[in-house]
């Protein structure tokens, strides 16, 4: 189990190295410079603040970024996947009916969603086994995992077929009680369903743990070629957006390697 305290910090310590969080320091460090006449440096920060904030919110910087992570695990057709006997799904992907909703909130990563039951279907995996719990600061009173149920069910997953995580709270403890599971259903071959960005991450924390999976990569957001346009350079918010998902999947990859949990 991860100590709480990480929980927190790892959520809140890779704020400080967006891109918006970072332009934003930049700002205040100017601001103090210039109340003290030191013009020179206080000019230097701003134009520093403005270039970050152009630079990450480009398309082409963006999608370098994204693209590097997503291109370790390529997703494959379903007819290329092996037969398993299991199929690890890991959360992140809804939100609970807290009001004023009505319904589960699905975010962009519901695509694992999708792909675990479609891989189901497909007779590729036997048993579906999702690992996903809450935040320490959720409210919801169902943990994410039977959220996940729920919308397997819909998507034509027997619930005979699914079991249940529902402690994990990051990818580590996603790794560490899958595991107790896989074990105990004596699962062969383990296919592993999550987005492609996080699939490295993913992967070496499974592998760390000691379970082997295939991993089955969905979620894609880079397609097409990339090449080089002026629109590329201009900046918009889904850039920027990309860019600090990216930014803070590469850290959590270092910050794993240096737990020594990949």
């Amino acid at each position: 189990m991860v100590p709480p305290v990480y929980v927190y910090l790892s959520k809140i310590l890779p704020l400080f190295v967006m891109p918006v969080s970072v332009v934003l320091i930049l700002l205040l460090l100017a601001f103090l410079f210039l109340q003290r006449d030191w013009k020179s440096t206080g000019v230097s920060l701003v134009l520093a603040a403005v270039v970050i904030l152009w630079m990450s919110s480009t398309p082409l910087v963006a999608t370098t970024l994204y693209r590097d992570l997503e291109a370790r695990y390529p997703p494959l057709p379903l007819a290329k996947l092996p037969v398993g006997d299991c199929l690890v799904l890991l959360g992140g992907a809804v939100g609970p009916a807290m009001p004023p909703r009505v319904d589960i909130e699905l975010n962009e990563a519901v695509d694992r969603v999708y792909k675990a039951a479609q891989v189901h279907r497909a007779g590729r995996a036997k048993f579906v086994i999702v690992t996903a719990g809450n935040q320490p600061w959720s409210e919801s009173p169902w943990a994410e995992a039977d959220l996940l149920r729920d919308l397997l069910m819909e998507w034509g997953v027997p619930k005979d077929a699914i079991f249940l995580e529902g402690s994990s709270r990051n990818t580590r403890e996603n790794a560490l009680y899958s595991k107790i599971m896989i074990d105990s259903m004596h699962c062969g071959t383990t296919l592993l369903v999550t987005s492609a960005a996080h699939m490295p991450r993913a992967v070496a924390a499974f592998q760390n743990a000691g379970v082997s999976v295939v991993a089955v990569a969905t979620d894609v957001r880079v397609a097409g070629q990339g090449a080089l346009s002026a629109v590329a350079l201009l900046p918009s918010a889904g850039a920027l957006a990309m860019t600090s998902d990216a930014i803070r999947e590469w850290i959590g990859m270092w910050i794993y390697r240096v737990q020594g949990w990949s």
